[in-house]
């Protein structure tokens, strides 16, 4: 499933100059195209690996794990730093391909998985992260969800922690005056993010639009 707002053929471009992916990367990759499975691609992989291991996180937090491709990418930058990352999901079935596919990858240690509703697990949750990957904004329950994301990874991140979060252009819908619920949900996020006291934001176009947060 492709969730691209720039131009697919530069998205493609980037796409094959990636260098080739292991086989447990590449395997998902062809999975996804088979079965219409969202991921954040080799681009975006690239990307969270290399703010992880700029950043030094040590510990690293992901909201909603899907299949288990973005994760191990951040893991392999905490395996670099001596981290660990956490995970948190609400379908069982996405649990259940993640964690066979981070252990298909020999990753396992580094990971924990826990099976829950993030807005009941997160505020139990140390609020020290030197990383948030927050990738539920599509998933989200109504208009309330999605801002709530943003103040709960606010208050688990650690000052000079980072919080990135996907999907935030939602397939360019956030230009829509009459959006639907989930949309007026993301809208505000960014409104809020790029306002927010606590951060120092930007929104950048890469593939779904990403957002970057710094605490302050």
């Amino acid at each position: 499933m492709r969730y691209d707002i720039t131009n697919t053929a530069i998205e493609d471009y980037l796409t094959g100059l990636m260098p080739a992916r292991d086989p447990v990367l590449a395997n998902l990759e062809a999975r996804a195209r088979e079965h219409g499975l969202s991921l954040v691609g080799p681009v975006q992989g690239q990307f969270l690996y290399l703010q992880a291991l700029a950043l030094g996180a040590r510990k690293a937090l992901e909201v909603g794990i899907t299949t288990g491709y973005a994760a191990i990418y951040l893991i392999r930058a905490l395996q670099q730093t001596g981290g660990h990352l956490t995970a948190i999901e609400r379908h069982a079935d996405r649990v259940e391909l993640a964690t066979q596919v981070i252990g298909e990858a020999g990753l396992s240690e580094h990971i924990t998985i826990h099976h829950a509703e993030w807005p009941q697990l997160m505020p139990t949750l140390p609020n020290d992260f030197d990383l948030i990957f927050l990738d539920i904004l599509r998933s989200a329950a109504n208009a309330d969800q999605a801002p709530l994301a943003l103040e709960l990874a606010v208050r688990q991140l650690r000052p000079g922690g980072l919080l990135i979060a996907d999907n935030v252009l939602c397939s360019a819908q956030v230009l829509e005056e009459d959006a639907p619920p989930l949309v007026r949900g993301i809208q505000q996020f960014n409104r809020q993010l790029m306002s927010h006291p606590q951060l120092e934001s930007v929104i950048i176009p890469l593939r779904d639009g990403v957002a970057i947060c710094r605490k302050k």
